[in-house]
């Protein structure tokens, strides 16, 4: 049966839900750095850089992972215009997907302490 309105969801019910929710996000996650390798792409090279907290990870990075980021998105358009992907002996090997992530959110820190002050 189902909890009534404001009550408490039954644990086993949501245990399951927890389960199906962990397996999906396992398999899309998968998928999409799947998807990411066969453009040479990271994860972190999707993130849109109008964002503040963005640019100013961006512009914290070192110069050479900067020219990468750049090189990556080049590369990544000119197979999409060419219909074609990322030599098989290449995918794979750009290293984490998440390099700017700590970057973001010590930036989003920051702000929000200026902010506060």
């Amino acid at each position: 049966t189902y909890p009534a309105l404001g009550e408490e969801p039954q644990p086993v019910a949501m245990s399951f839900v927890r389960k199906a929710w962990n397996a999906f996000k396992t398999s899309y996650r998968k998928q999409l750095f799947t998807d990411l390798d066969k453009y040479g792409l990271r994860y972190d090279d999707l993130l849109i850089e109008t964002d503040p907290d963005v640019i100013t990870a961006i512009s914290r990075l070192s110069p050479r992972e900067r020219t990468l980021r750049t090189m990556r998105l080049k590369r990544a358009l000119d197979c999409e215009i060419k219909h074609s992907y990322v030599p098989e002996h290449l995918r794979g090997k750009q290293g984490p997907h998440r390099y700017l992530t700590p970057y973001i959110e010590q930036a989003r820190k920051e702000r929000l302490e200026k902010d506060v002050i």
